[in-house]
């Protein structure tokens, strides 16, 4: 064999053992570099100055500005020019990096007071200088006062973001500012009180804690007939009990004294209930819980039935209503009529008895209204002849409520009665009447009638009638006042073709409780500030079927009820202001006659006004529809607002 390849072949067995040898090595990592903070961080003659490191190869300023901080690669010697600073104070901080990238800590933190001051002693842009050397020591805060500067404004900014302020001295103790507990960062702005656009910017903030004292758990926990009683601490009059069962934790606040459970909204069920007392969050943080007691809430309702119902000063009746001593219920007749009542609880019921309840075209509609919402509404078509509502259900809050059930239809359709009204958890004694009262008194267009539905509905019905969406309400809702409406469809001021009787009419029909009733109404229950008459378009109706002498025989009876039904109004309400609503059907052919007869009733009701606003005849039967009485309304708002204005 030739000896140089048998030379090569030895060499090549070297080189792959030499290599398999380096393989199985671990690797040996190179000794960390140690690298510490720049020292002696210093600013001289507009140059920056540190003690370096040796093992830095490049150093990082930071500067920091009102909370916002910049980074910039520095030398030693480096002008200050470079930062770019404005006019306040800057923090500046220095740390070096190694070749390899291992960063110092950052050096201790400088201040560098850049507010210029020109010849005459004022700063380039009218700011004072912010304070230096803020600092705190035994709870007091400190600074170097600012020349020019008369009061100085102290930002407290909390952990969570809450921001607030006060004008205080330099020497201040922070124990007694009542300072919520937490922590904060605390600055210092310096102002001239006569003019506010020179306050300077913040100062560097420092940090602070406020530590309260945490109060005593209380004890002597106990419920005792559905009361819990407990012993109260001398620190605070409140609360909060929490009840536990299973996953479901139910915290209510209550004041020292105990507290009616029926109060705290607790559904049914078996809770472990305990209490601690609440702190200020100043002087005092809250208690521990106490240990927890077995307490079971047994579903109870607070009643309110027969005379309690119009007595006991929990319900508010809303238009003509009438108790039954015979079925111990208080029964409501016209549109928009119904009752409201405040509660805390998780449910309210009423118990409600219906005429025409199994006619589905007259059967009544109610509408529950809760808190006002008017846009999420509970409207109900009651079919039986006594059945029980659920006003409310599952609220879930210890908050007082209001209810509103308000019957939709009008008195000629059906009837409701109340026969009781119940919550588990309690009625609150409260009846608020608003500062405005209003009435209407008129025939169909006043109840809604028809405004859901149009030509082709065939006939009206409670489904197609909505007093609430009718100009009435909606002129009440508007002026925030309350309102009874005095209406039944077809019936005239003098006679209309509509009744049998053609004699039976609205004016005769007032001084009752309903239309038909024998029961009288007492005057004194709702005096109205406002009335608003709108009569005539059935009459008209009647009246139009006669001709000649009879005519205007007819049409002279009615002008004369008409005034006369107005002097009667004013009799009873001297103090109201009387209108004359007319042209909702666009009965034209009495406009003429209608303003005939309030200039002829002008000279015993001076103040009586008139205005004609027509309808569009969409809804059923040519009766205004739903946009129509939003339309009619917004017009009637602002004219009785005119009226009253000048009052």
């Amino acid at each position: 064999m030739n000896k140089k390849l048998i030379l090569k072949c030895f060499v090549l067995l070297f080189m792959l053992f030499s290599l398999v040898g380096c393989l199985g090595e671990e690797p040996v990592s190179p000794d960390p570099v140690v690298i510490n903070a720049p020292t002696g961080l210093k600013i001289e003659n507009g140059n920056l100055f540190f003690e370096g490191n040796e093992n830095a190869n490049s150093y990082i300023c930071m500067v920091t500005f009102n909370g916002e901080a910049k980074t910039y690669n520095v030398q030693s010697g480096d002008s200050i020019d470079k930062f770019e600073f404005g006019n306040g104070v800057y923090e500046l901080q220095v740390k070096a990096v190694a070749a390899d990238g291992t960063e110092s800590g950052w050096s201790v933190a400088i201040q560098y007071n850049n507010t210029k001051v020109d010849d005459g002693g004022n700063t380039e842009d009218t700011k004072l200088s912010a304070p230096t050397n803020v600092e705190i020591s035994n709870n007091k805060l400190y600074w170097q006062s600012v020349s020019g500067a008369d009061e100085y404004i102290v930002i407290f900014v909390k952990a969570d973001g809450t921001v607030s302020d006060m004008k205080l001295n330099s020497g201040v103790l922070l124990t007694k500012l009542g300072l919520a507990s937490g922590d904060y960062q605390i600055y210092v702005v310096a102002n001239l009180s006569t003019d506010a656009t020179k306050a300077s910017d913040r100062s560097v903030a420092v940090s602070y804690t406020v530590e309260v004292k945490r109060i005593s758990v209380p004890t002597g926990l106990a419920i005792e007939d559905d009361y819990l009683f407990f012993d109260a601490m001398g620190v605070t009059n409140n609360y909060v009990v929490k009840f536990v069962s299973g996953d479901t934790v139910i915290e209510r606040e209550v004041s020292a004294g105990g507290a009616d459970i029926g109060e705290l909204v607790i559904p049914e069920g078996e809770y472990q209930v305990s209490i601690k007392a609440k702190g200020d969050g100043i002087e005092y943080a809250d208690s521990e819980y106490s240990e927890s007691i077995a307490y079971t809430k047994v579903e109870k309702f607070m009643v309110l039935a027969e005379k309690d119902l119009i007595n006991a000063g929990y319900v508010k009746w809303m238009g003509r209503t009438n108790y039954n001593e015979t079925t111990k219920a208080n029964e409501v007749y016209h549109s928009a009529s119904g009752f409201e009542v405040f509660f805390k609880g998780t449910k309210v019921i009423a118990t409600i008895t219906a005429t025409k309840y199994n006619n589905a075209d007259m059967r009544p509609c109610i509408v529950i209204v809760v808190d006002d919402d008017f846009d999420h509404i509970k409207t109900i078509f009651l079919d039986k002849e006594t059945q029980e509502v659920e006003l409310v259900a599952d609220n879930d809050d210890i908050n007082e409520h209001k209810v509103d059930l308000y019957k939709r239809c009008e008195s000629l359709n059906s009837h409701i009665a109340i026969k009781e009204i119940k919550t588990d958890g309690v009625f609150i004694k409260k009846i608020v009447n608003k500062e405005l009262k209003l009435e209407f008194i008129a025939a169909s267009s006043s109840t809604g009638y028809g405004n859901l539905g149009n030509s082709s509905s065939g006939k009206q019905t409670t489904s197609n009638t909505d007093a609430l969406k009718a100009f009435a309400f909606l002129t009440a809702q508007a002026l925030d006042a309350d309102v009874n409406i005095f209406s039944a469809s077809g019936w005239g001021c003098y006679a209309s073709k509509w009744t049998d009787p053609v004699t039976l009419n609205v004016p005769d029909a007032y001084d009752y409780v309903d239309f038909k009733s024998t029961i009288p109404w007492i005057y004194e229950k709702y005096v109205p500030d406002v009335v608003v008459v709108n009569l005539g378009t059935n009459d008209y109706s009647y009246i139009k079927g006669f001709s000649g002498a009879e005519y205007d025989a007819q049409m002279t009876a009615f002008q004369q009820k008409y005034i006369s039904f107005l002097r009667h109004l004013h009799e009873i309400y001297p103090n109201a202001q009387i209108i004359v609503l007319y042209g909702l059907m666009n009965e034209s052919d009495i406009y003429d006659v209608t303003e005939g007869i309030v200039e002829i009733a002008k000279a015993d009701i001076p103040d009586l006004a008139v205005i004609k606003i027509n309808g569009d005849a969409l809804g059923y039967n040519s009766h205004p529809s739903v946009a129509s009485h939003i339309i009619i309304a917004r017009k009637l708002t602002a004219f009785i607002q005119g009226l009253l204005e000048n009052k």
